[in-house]
């Protein structure tokens, strides 16, 4: 090395730092695993103990709004949707003016502005997230446990009453009650509002159910649960959920045409034969006798639901003739009280609804859900309807015609009902619409 020459520098080399995952792709799947969390949290308050935890229910259906709300997109279907949830908040703003000018009550107000604009809001945004976070089977599969829980529920209910009396039950429902005598079941639960649908979706869709044993075993626990309820509409929903299945099941995607013949010996002779082996057991050890219940079933049906409803549905009538089908306001009632405390309230949903807001209110409040309708019909026409949406929609027209004698849409807790099949149709259908032959 010459004296010119500089002092030679040496580098060492540094570790290339480990790989890290995006920071935008760690808080998505954080924000997705906590929604999951919360929503499964929410479902199980929500469908096995409805009503039950009224606070905690609301404060998780907030909390999981919240989680979802981040990644929503806002595709046209899903537009849609809220473009209707906007013309019927227009309809409930204005008749809860009218209510208020014909002396309806701040409270009545107040929970009439959070059942029909506010929790469906919510429910809206809780759907999509579960739409977005989780495919239609592995919801099914979601709604397959948590019908297990509701069976659990029934079955710990009627042994906690029958050993300890309605104070052990109050939990589940306040002033409860169980009608065991001459051969007939009853019993007061909100959980029964949630079984409308999981029987119709079961009873319409087996299929999902892949493993045999749980697949009978399940729709026989529904079953069991449904004849003891002594609810028509929780009854009623076995026969319709299978009818609607039977009919729907060669018009779903995977399914081959075949003949009536052959469809019925596949689709249901197996669910014939877990029906009668679960009512020769209830006949053979038990005192419930099926056609006690039925008789029970078809008198209530025959008289209109009842006497009261029968007292309850004249009153409503002359009320919509009265106010010439404009409506009488929210918050407002008729002679006719039916809840001493709420005495806007009334079990005859479509009925009331009609005297509350009149007939152009009533027909922009069910216009999201005759669209439904009429899309699983062209689905199913085109055999595009998948097993899933199958399983929604049973479920939804079961829980649907139920609101008829009760009020299970009026309340925040059992709204998921009947806005999950909604907003997983109005999120599906542009994309299956552009699947559809011309």
């Amino acid at each position: 090395m010459s004296a010119g020459d500089g002092p030679v520098m040496h580098t060492v080399a540094k570790p290339a730092p480990p790989p890290q995952l995006p920071m935008a792709g760690t808080y998505r799947l954080t924000v997705r695993h906590l929604f999951l969390g919360a929503a499964f949290v929410l479902l199980l308050l929500a469908v096995v103990i409805p009503n039950s935890l009224p606070v905690p229910t609301a404060v998780m259906l907030g909390v999981t709004a919240l989680l979802s709300f981040p990644g929503m997109r806002f595709g046209q279907g899903l537009k849609n949707l809220l473009n209707l949830y906007i013309y019927s908040v227009i309809v409930t703003i204005i008749y809860l003016i009218v209510g208020g000018l014909h002396d309806a009550t701040a409270t009545s107000m107040v929970q009439i502005a959070a059942v029909y604009i506010l929790s469906p809001l919510l429910w809206v945004i809780v759907a999509d997230g579960l739409c977005r976070y989780l495919d239609m089977e592995s919801l099914v599969d979601w709604f397959a446990v948590l019908s297990l829980l509701c069976a659990v529920s029934v079955a710990l209910f009627f042994y906690l009453y029958l050993r300890h009396g309605a104070a052990a039950v109050s939990f589940f429902f306040e002033g409860a009650n169980v009608n065991l005598n001459e051969g007939f079941s009853g019993a007061t639960m909100h959980v029964y509002g949630s079984m409308i649908f999981l029987c119709g979706g079961f009873f319409s869709s087996p299929e999902l159910i892949k493993n045999r044993m749980m697949r009978f075993a399940l729709l026989a626990m529904l079953f069991v649960c449904a004849m003891t309820s002594g609810r028509s509409a929780l009854i009623l929903s076995v026969p319709t959920g299978f009818v609607l299945g039977w009919i729907l099941s060669s018009r779903t995607v995977g399914h081959s045409r075949s003949s009536v013949i052959t469809r019925t010996v596949r689709y249901g002779l197996p669910l014939v034969i877990a029906v009668v082996a679960v009512l020769f057991l209830l006949q053979a050890y038990t005192k419930i006798s099926l056609s006690v219940v039925l008789n029970a079933v078809s008198t209530k049906l025959a008289s209109g639901g009842g006497d009261a409803r029968s007292q309850m549905a004249a009153s409503l009538y002359t009320g919509v003739l009265d106010n010439g089908g404009l409506g009488s306001g929210h918050g407002i009632g008729v002679p006719f009280i039916s809840d001493q405390i709420h005495p806007w309230r009334y079990e005859l949903v479509w009925l009331a609804t009609l005297y509350r807001v009149g007939l152009l209110g009533t027909i922009i409040y069910v216009l999201p859900f005759f669209l439904y309708i009429a899309w699983v019909v062209r689905l199913a026409i085109s055999c595009r309807l998948t097993s899933s949406h199958k399983f929604m929609f049973c479920g939804f027209l079961c829980a649907f015609l139920g609101t008829n004698t009760n009020p299970y849409i009026e309340a925040f807790s059992l709204q998921w009902m009947y806005v999950i099949p909604l907003v997983s149709m109005f999120v599906d259908y542009p994309m299956i619409l552009k699947r559809l032959p011309k």
